[in-house]
This record gives C-alpha cells, sequence and structure tokens, in this order.
C-alpha cells in the first residue's frame, strides 16, 4: 500500500464499480469483435515473402481452398482495380516498422484500396508463375471460428488488466497508486484490443479503422507509460508533489497529439523513444525506493512486488518487442502473443497493493532480476554480434551464449554469495542453546533470558517483547511480516518478535516454520524435565513407602523380638530388604503360595512377640507364578497392617483370612481393639501407602472401625505376566 492513510470511505459502492467495469469491458471485447468479424473474409493466411515483394501463402480454406499453400501472390484486382503487393502490405505493427510518416500514409492509403478489392464479390490473385486464382470473399464477414489465438489474446489480456485494476480500485478508493493502476487498466483496454482489429487481419482493412487502431494503441500505450512513471512517484510512498504524476500523463498526452501536427518525421522516434524513457524512468525511480527503503522492510516487499511484476511483464516486452523494433528488427509477428507478459505486471502489482502475502517474498525474487539480467545480456551481445560484428543470427546467438555462461554467470554466482548468502547457526549448537533453556541450573539466568537469547541470535529483530498470543498453539506472522508472534511454552511467556534481520527484512514464512521447530524442541525440553522430575519424586515416593512398610515392620519385630538370634535374623533381614529397596529389586518368589507361607510365619513371630494371639484362615487354589510387584505389594501391605496393630489398636487377638480367587486375592484383617479415632490422625502415612499400592494394581482398599475392633480388607488383582 502507498504510504497515504486509507480512509475506508467509499463514494461509489465496490459492488457497482465492479458491475461498471465488467459492462465497460464486456463491451469493448463486443466492438472490437464485431470489427474484426465485419470484414470480408478470404480464407488466408499471408506472410511477407524473405526475397522479393510478394506475399506468401501459409494456409488457405473456405474461398481460397483452392490457392495452394506456399504460392508466392504478386497482385490482386477487381473490376478495374489492380495492385501490386507489397511487403509493405503485410506489415502486422505499423508502429515500429514504417520508419517514417510518410510511408505510414502511403501504407494506409494501400491498406484503402486493398480493402476496397477484398470487399468485391469476385477478385482475382496472380502469382509469380503467372497463374491465377479467382476468390469469391464471404461479404457477410469473418467466422469468429477463423478469428486466430493471438487475437483472442489481445482481447483477453486487454478485459483481465482493466477488471483487476477496477477491483483494486473499487476497494481502495482513496489510495493514488490504486488511481494510476486504474489508468494503467484502462490504457490496457485501450491498446490491446485495439491492436488485435489490425495485427490479425487477413490481407486489408479499411486505412481509416486502421489508423484509428492504430492510434488508440498508441495512446492506450503511451497512458498505460505515464501511469506507471506516476504510480511509482506514490508507491510504496510518496516522492514527489502530487501534481508531478498528473503533469507526466499530460505530456504523454500532449507528446501524442504532437505527431498530428507533423512536429516528428520519424514514427519509430515519435511512438517508441518517450515510452522507452518512460519504462527507463520507472527502472530509476525503483532505485530511489530502494535507496530509501533500506530501514522500511514492508516497503522494500512492495517495491520488490513492483520489480518482480514490472521487469518480468514489461521489462520482458520491452526486451522483445520494443527495444528490436526501435533497432529495426520487425518483431511483430510474436507481438500478439507477447501481450500475456502484461498480466504478470498486473497479477503482481495487485497482490502488492491489496497487501496480500508480501511476507512470502524471499530470496527467490532476486533469482527472478538475476535470471532477467541474463536475459537482457543476452539480448544485448546478440544485437551487437548482429549488427555490429555482421555476424549471421545463428553465430551471434551462440556466442551470445558462451560470453554469458563463461562470465556472467561464474560473476553472478560470486556476487550472489558475496551480497546475498546468508549465515546460519550450526544445527547441533543451535539444538544445545534450545535445551539449555530448559535445563537452566537454579541460581544461572532465567529460561526466559536464554530463551530470548536464542530468538536474538536466529531472527536479529529490532525488538522482543512479552505480548499475549492470540492462539497459543501457532508461531503468527503479523502486520504484513513485520512482527513474529511465539506462543507461550511452560513457564516461557508469549513473545513478539518485530523487524527481522535489523529491521531489513520482513519475517517469511520459512521463518515461521524454523520458530515451529525451536518452539517444539523447548517444548518437549520442558515435557522430558516434567516427566524426569516426575520419575524421581515418584521413586522417592516408592523409596519412602518401602522403608516405611518393609523396614520398617522388619525393625519393628525386631524390636519386639526377645530372642537375640531372632533378633539378628530380623536385623539381617532389614539390611537385605534395604538394598531391594534402594535397586528397586527384591529375590523374592513370586508364588502366591510361597509369599503366603513366608508371611504366616513373620506374622504370627511378629504378634506373638507383641503378645498378640493370631487366627490366620487361608483358602482357594494356589497360583503358581504372579508378577513380582504384586508379591511385593501383597508383603508390604500386610507388614504394615500387622505393624498397626502392634502400635494403635491395644488388641491380644486378631483375625487375618485370604481367600485366593483365580483372578483376584482378597485380604481380611480384623482385630479386637479400640478401634479407630474419632478425630483422623495426620501424623503416619502407612494408610496412606497400603492404599496407594493396591489402587497401583487396580485393587480395592477398606478400612472400617467395628464395635469392638477394626477391619481392614483388600482385594488385589492377580497378574500372571
Amino acid at each position: 500500500m502507498s504510504s497515504e492513510p486509507i480512509v475506508r470511505r467509499y463514494r461509489f459502492a465496490p459492488v457497482t464499480l465492479l458491475a461498471l467495469a465488467i459492462a465497460l469491458g464486456v463491451g469493448v471485447m463486443v466492438t472490437v469483435t464485431l470489427l474484426a468479424q465485419q470484414q470480408a473474409w478470404l480464407g488466408l493466411k499471408l506472410a511477407p515473402a524473405e526475397v522479393n515483394q510478394c506475399a506468401v501463402v501459409r494456409s488457405s480454406v473456405g474461398p481460397s481452398a483452392a490457392i495452394p499453400p506456399g504460392t508466392r501472390l504478386v497482385s490482386v484486382e477487381s473490376g478495374d482495380e489492380r495492385i501490386e503487393l507489397l511487403s509493405l502490405d503485410l506489415t502486422t505493427e505499423p508502429d515500429g516498422a514504417m520508419g517514417t510518416f510518410s510511408t505510414y500514409r502511403e501504407f494506409l492509403e494501400r491498406q484503402s484500396r486493398l480493402a476496397r478489392i477484398q470487399a468485391s464479390p469476385e477478385i482475382c490473385f496472380m502469382s509469380d508463375t503467372g497463374e491465377t486464382f479467382i476468390v469469391h470473399p464471404h461479404l457477410s464477414g469473418r467466422p469468429l471460428r477463423n478469428l486466430p489465438p493471438d487475437f483472442w489474446v489481445q482481447c483477453l489480456v486487454g478485459l483481465v488488466a482493466w477488471l483487476v485494476s477496477a477491483a483494486v480500485f473499487a476497494f481502495r478508493q482513496g489510495d493514488s497508486a490504486a488511481r494510476y493502476l486504474l489508468l494503467s487498466g484502462a490504457a490496457t483496454l485501450l491498446f490491446a484490443p485495439a491492436a488485435a482489429v489490425y495485427t490479425t487481419r487477413e490481407l486489408a482493412v479499411p486505412g481509416a479503422l486502421l489508423q484509428w487502431a492504430s492510434d488508440l494503441n498508441f495512446f492506450g500505450g503511451s497512458l498505460f507509460a505515464a501511469s506507471f512513471v506516476g504510480l511509482l512517484l506514490v508507491y510504496p510512498r510518496r516522492i514527489a508533489p502530487t501534481w508531478l504524476g498528473p503533469a507526466v500523463v499530460g505530456l504523454f498526452v500532449i507528446w501524442f497529439g504532437a505527431q498530428y501536427l507533423d512536429v516528428f518525421e520519424s514514427m519509430t522516434f515519435a511512438r517508441r523513444f518517450l515510452v522507452m524513457v518512460a519504462v527507463a524512468t520507472t527502472f530509476g525511480l525503483a532505485a530511489v525506493h530502494w535507496r530509501i527503503s533500506r530501514g522500511d522492510p514492508l516497503a522494500r516487499a512492495k517495491l520488490q512486488w513492483f520489480l518482480l511484476s514490472w521487469v518480468v511483464g514489461t521489462g520482458a516486452f520491452a526486451l522483445f518487442i520494443l527495444l528490436p523494433q526501435t533497432l529495426g528488427v520487425d518483431t511483430s509477428p510474436i507481438q500478439g502473443y507477447a501481450f500475456l507478459l502484461f498480466l504478470l505486471v498486473y497479477g503482481g502489482l495487485a497482490l502488492g497493493i491489496l497487501r496480500y502475502r508480501l511476507f512470502e517474498l524471499g530470496n527467490w525474487w532476486r533469482r527472478v532480476i538475476t535470471w532477467m539480467l541474463i536475459v537482457l545480456l543476452l539480448v544485448v551481445l546478440d544485437l551487437f554480434f548482429l549488427y555490429g560484428l555482421h555476424l549471421s543470427s545463428g553465430t551471434s546467438l551462440a556466442v551470445a551464449l558462451v560470453v554469458c555462461g563463461v562470465v556472467w554467470l561464474p560473476l553472478r554466482g560470486w556476487l550472489w554469495q558475496r551480497f546475498a548468502g546468508q549465515k546460519t547457526e550450526n544445527a547441533t549448537a543451535l539444538f544445545h542453546r534450545v535445551m539449555n533453556v530448559a535445563l537452566v541450573p537454579p541460581g544461572k539466568e532465567s529460561a526466559i533470558a536464554r530463551w530470548r537469547a536464542v530468538m536474538a541470535s536466529v531472527f536479529n529483530p529490532v525488538g522482543i517483547t512479552e505480548c499475549t498470543a492470540h492462539d497459543p498453539e501457532r508461531i503468527l506472522i503479523e502486520e504484513d511480516g513485520l512482527a513474529l508472534i511465539l506462543p507461550p511454552v511452560g513457564q516461557l511467556p508469549a513473545l513478539r518478535l518485530a523487524y527481522a534481520q535489523h529491521g531489513h527484512a520482513l519475517f517469511h514464512p520459512r521463518d515461521a516454520a524454523l520458530a515451529s521447530e525451536l518452539v517444539a524442541m523447548v517444548k518437549y525440553a520442558f515435557e522430558s524435565l516434567a516427566a524426569y522430575e516426575q520419575g524421581v519424586c515418584e521413586e522417592r515416593s516408592r523409596i519412602a513407602r518401602d522403608l516405611h512398610d518393609t523396614i520398617g515392620a522388619q525393625l519393628l519385630s525386631a524390636l519386639h523380638s526377645l530372642d537375640a538370634p531372632s533378633k539378628d535374623l530380623r536385623i539381617r533381614e532389614s539390611l537385605t530388604d534395604l538394598r531391594g529397596v534402594i535397586n528397586n529389586a527384591f529375590d523374592g518368589p513370586d508364588s502366591i503360595a510361597d509369599t503366603l507361607a513366608e508371611l504366616r510365619v513373620e506374622t504370627a513371630e511378629r504378634l506373638e512377640a507383641a503378645g498378640i494371639q493370631m487366627e490366620w484362615k487361608q483358602s482357594g487354589p494356589d497360583v503358581t507364578h504372579v508378577t513380582a510387584a504384586t508379591c511385593h505389594a501383597l508383603r508390604s501391605i500386610m507388614r504394615e497392617a500387622v505393624s498397626n496393630v502392634i502400635r494403635h489398636t491395644l488388641a491380644d487377638r486378631v483375625e487375618i483370612s485370604i481367600q485366593n480367587h483365580a483372578s483376584e486375592l482378597r485380604l481380611r484383617l480384623r482385630d479386637n481393639g479400640r478401634g479407630l479415632p474419632k478425630e483422623p490422625s495426620h501424623g503416619g502415612c502407612g494408610l496412606g501407602n497400603m492404599r496407594q499400592r493396591v489402587r497401583a494394581l487396580n485393587g480395592s482398599f477398606s478400612l472400617r472401625s467395628l464395635g469392638n475392633g477394626t477391619c481392614l480388607e483388600a482385594s488385589i488383582p492377580i497378574s500372571t505376566t
């Protein structure tokens, strides 16, 4: 967008303007088609002979089907009027081929005579061998299917350029750049379809019609060039007074009018010089914008859109059509198709003015400009060898290609590496820096500071500030590439990076992709750190439970044992279990029967030492093999439950019932003590440990107070894998 502030106040509704633009464009297309179609149809496609003055038949259909292709026609007559055919009569584009206006006037006079003959009911062609061919033209007009492809190409270019520029203007009515773009679209609607009327004729059109069409073509082309000069005076930022743009347009209008006053003798100069000056001026203005936009990446991105569209489109047209015509080379056979290049101009400029994805311009636009320079060098060298050294066309092209390959391409590669090469941080070093963001040791610089430092080194933004992310999951490019928004990650806040590469570039989707990878890496680092810390906490909890339930029970048994050998045995078993707790590896049996047998003996000894009677009931089939975790949990639960009876219940009798089913083990322990206290105690962790062990095995646990004691019940699924 231009530097002017845009106020969205429309003088006309955009839909209304678009409807009017469509109606006008379609009206012009219909008018041009009718003008081309109303000419008498010969069914001939002619081309000027390379030697001698005559016309060569390329193809013949319909009324002229009897004339063989390749026939060289030297004259045509009807009634009393006869005219010798010259190469001049088959000139496609007179602007660059006539040389002088006197030749142009002769050309128009001959076209009028040929058009009168062509409109006769019967005409006679004579070949260079003296053979005559009688043709009866279709006076009703030329069939639409016979209009060549380049006719429709030129009409399509005019219509599309007009509609694109009108669509931009409809939504940017207050923007000077959009006004100049609209003027260029109107100019294209003039010159492209007007050229289609006479550049695709079979033999002739009336001189007056051809002159009008040719003048409209030149006038439209002049306005087109002037509009782009005016456009660059205000886009991407205003660099000249407001009056200068209209003055440039006025100069071209005056230049056009000067032709009717016979100010110019050379038609080529009159119709090509000022247009070429305008093209050169646009490149000069582009260079000015490039220099003053060094600190404005958005303006430079808009300028890149202009360079891409203008250089590739209009620049190529000037190189291959206008410049050769100025030097006397006839390029009219390809001129109709060359109009397609103007679609690139309007596509690129419309996208730029509408501010659509400006940030997607990366290094690739420089490659386009570079290859255009290669083509320019190739054309200049070819023209130099062809006209300066008088080499043949094939030899000059070959030499030009060799010079481009040997001199230019190596030079281009060196310049690209020197000025456009980008230094990227080593991937391994970058990975380590991102990992260090999450693994920052306590007391060192914060993770936020390290994260900001990583972003600063990768993207070199002018500023990094904390912000609120609208989308907490995605990397966003905002303000046409001026800012990059990073979402929050873990303890890191959302960040806004402004003006990439010290303000000399816009953020590109490639930058967003790189930032997404960095965010994913640091997110993974935080998740890994959290998983590690969770594992540490779980391991500490496991050790604490085992120390409390297993080692505590063993030491309590040793404490109550009055027999010295038994006390020593309990202490040695406690040391063995302690090693198992530390290594999380218990070498005990993996059979429920063996585990219960050991627990029965151990529990009986502990309760007897505490003066408590035990009744042990066990039923159900034996399960041969279960997991070590199941046996360890059963052992720990039983030991903790017995320890609680000894320490807290004041009971003198305990009933232990174990029911072994095919899929689960049910444990029930009941004492005749004082029951649970009315106020729950928060001093111990034994009950919590038991619940957690049962829950880890997907079992159930309950503890309730009876009238004369406490009842603990646990159900543990039996897993054999």
